[in-house]
């Protein structure tokens, strides 16, 4: 490649009177290919913050893996269990004892069924992040005084749930055990717990704010008769994309009846789509700029057709077959590379303009977030530049080929 034939290709690249339909069919493939890398890095970006923001949803309300017993049986050594798993496991930070059920849960005007959850306020705030999500009260599961001065079981709820119970931080609640009708013969009926409302809290997610409520494990454990068992064991570890890896060593040791599950086979379905639905976006974008690439093929091909005296002379003149080739190959390549460059560009400053300011908003009812959540991958970033960069040199080569193949002479008789 020398300096002549970056200057014919530029040349032939600029807008002429003779060829100016041909300049703007490359001038809108060089747009068509801006489009296309703007949306793609735009469309990924938008993928990987609604990802991320989901992701950091699911580790912030439930632990990054849990030890439980097959059919639901209650672990009475639990302490010895956590020690065990922190010797074997330096990875693991916190650790915490929790009871899970479904009871009947009563206001004054509404009754409902929800899963409740018995934890230790102070551990379970070091492997969930439900303390951060208060919006009213506070995050307490302690005992509290009701209207009338009698201490009762603090019990937090979901602002789904409080809406739906009609209650507020300070209302009094009766949660009862369901039982079947063989377990109510003779056992005088289910048995009755009455909590004060200690505080309320707010996900954004439909899921846990409209069914989940938690109060301390003593109480649950005496509600549900159960001694001083837990239904199993939360834990935080350092990294929680180690989530995996740091349950199958737990499992490796550990014996019936006793397993383990991690965050990410709990949320095995929506792990999935969300990767899906990336390259998925990825493909559908990708063909705008195959179009754009079919352009440039389309634009050269013209041009060969306009120059084809020009080049017969060129090759009169001494420039090789690959010579005119790579005349050809660069003039595709300068639509490409510029489009790529302009598209990404504009692309990524869009995204960091919304990383920095979030202008575009969404509806705080609907979405877990107010805003559009994007995150810009380096990665991603980069492969967006090499197909889109690759996929305009490859579309060069059939006219480029073409054009090194002109007949010197019967190009320079060429009308």
């Amino acid at each position: 490649m020398n300096k002549l034939e970056l200057l014919i290709a530029w040349r032939y690249l600029g807008a002429q009177r003779k060829s100016l339909f041909v300049s703007l069919i490359g001038i809108f493939s060089m747009l068509g290919v801006s489009i296309g890398v703007f949306a793609l890095v735009v469309a990924l970006a938008a993928v990987n913050g609604f990802e991320e923001e989901v992701t950091a949803q699911m580790i912030g309300k439930d632990a990054h893996f849990e030890l439980m017993a097959y059919n639901s049986e209650p672990i009475a050594s639990y302490d010895s269990l956590i020690n065990e798993v922190r010797t074997r496991d330096p990875s693991v930070v916190a650790a915490s004892p929790f009871i899970i059920y479904k009871v009947g849960i009563s206001s004054k005007k509404v009754n409902d069924g929800i899963v409740i959850y018995g934890i230790d306020s102070k551990t379970a705030s070091g492997v969930t992040d439900i303390h951060k999500y208060m919006k009213w009260g506070h995050y307490s599961v302690d005992s509290l005084e009701d209207m009338s001065g009698t201490l009762r079981p603090g019990i937090l709820l979901g602002s789904g749930l409080a809406n739906r119970l009609r209650v507020v931080v300070g209302d009094k609640l009766v949660l009862q055990t369901f039982q079947s009708p063989d377990e109510m013969v003779g056992s005088g009926g289910p048995k009755m717990m009455m909590c004060v409302v200690s505080g309320i809290f707010e996900t954004g997610t439909y899921e846990y704010d409209g069914n989940l409520a938690y109060v301390g494990i003593p109480e649950l454990q005496k509600l549900l008769s159960m001694g001083d068992a837990v239904s199993g064991i939360q834990f935080r570890i350092k990294d929680h994309w180690m989530a995996g890896e740091a349950a199958d060593k737990v499992g490796e040791w550990l014996t019936y009846p006793y397993y383990v599950i991690d965050w990410k086979t709990k949320n095995i379905t929506l792990l999935k789509w969300m990767n899906y639905e990336k390259f998925i976006v990825a493909a559908i974008i990708c063909l705008i700029i195959l179009v754009a690439a079919f352009n440039i093929i389309s634009s050269l091909i013209m041009v060969v057709i306009d120059k084809t005296k020009e080049i017969g002379i060129l090759r009169s003149m001494g420039l090789s077959k690959s010579g005119v080739m790579r005349v050809f190959m660069l003039m595709g390549s300068f639509i490409g590379v510029g489009g790529t460059i302009v598209g990404g560009t504009v692309g990524l400053l869009l995204c960091k303009l919304q990383e920095a300011y979030h202008f575009i908003k969404l509806p705080g009812d609907v979405y877990v977030i107010p805003y559009f959540p994007i995150s810009v991958h380096l990665l991603d970033v980069v492969l967006i530049f090499v197909i889109g960069i690759a996929l305009c040199v490859l579309s060069t080569l059939l006219p480029a080929w073409k054009a090194s193949r002109l007949d010197p002479v019967g190009a320079i008789r060429h009308e």
